[in-house]
């Protein structure tokens, strides 16, 4: 067996084990829906990038760069985009949470208000 195919069967490999974990861990309710399928997709896309591997490789002689490099470079980039969209989503939930705290602290305020109404009467 070529190291590219042992490359592609690792790569395959490691998709179904990753599938398998966020498919267990969604089922416990451990990561959300949003996530859970966020993840089976890049999983799905890991076997179809497996087979890709096999193709370049195969026509790897014309093209200028290796079957790993490429893996290399998408998977950077998959990486950046994972980054940026965790970014996005924490940032929506400090502006809640601001948002909540700030709405918590007007009805601290008013039950203070009301609790010296009745105390005065």
């Amino acid at each position: 067996m070529t190291n590219l195919a042992i490359q592609s069967l690792l790569v395959a490999g490691g998709a179904v084990v990753m599938f398998s974990i966020v498919f267990a861990l969604s089922r416990r309710g451990l990561l959300s829906l949003r996530y859970a399928l966020g993840w089976m997709a890049v999983s799905t896309l890991l076997v179809l990038a497996a087979i890709v591997i096999a193709l370049v490789g195969g026509i790897g002689k014309s093209l200028p760069f290796t079957p790993t490099g490429l893996i290399a470079v998408v998977g950077l980039g998959f990486l950046l985009m994972i980054t940026l969209q965790l970014s996005i989503s924490l940032s929506g939930h400090q502006e809640a949470i601001r948002e909540l705290s700030e709405a918590n602290a007007l009805l601290e305020e008013r039950l203070a208000r009301v609790e010296r109404r009745e105390r005065e009467r």
